[in-house]
């Protein structure tokens, strides 16, 4: 991905955490959904774009490591 500076560190703290206990990706999506996680800013730390394929299909594509070290920024 491009390197870019997301600023959004509650959206992409919840992710981690959510990642790291194991949920599969739609359960990532749905649960930063309902608390009103900034997926936008997840796709961009994930991609380094706005825009491209459904965000749950990016995290079922990547390794767990690579997630983690992506949202990490």
């Amino acid at each position: 991905p491009i390197a870019v500076t997301v600023d959004a560190p509650e959206t992409l703290a919840r992710f981690r955490e959510l990642v790291e206990r194991g949920l599969d990706a739609g359960d990532v999506v749905r649960e930063l959904k309902a608390v009103g996680g900034d997926l936008k800013s997840v796709r961009l730390a994930l991609t380094g774009r706005e825009r491209g394929p459904e965000l749950r299909a990016v995290i079922a594509a990547l390794p767990r490591d690579e997630l983690l070290r992506r949202s990490l920024g």
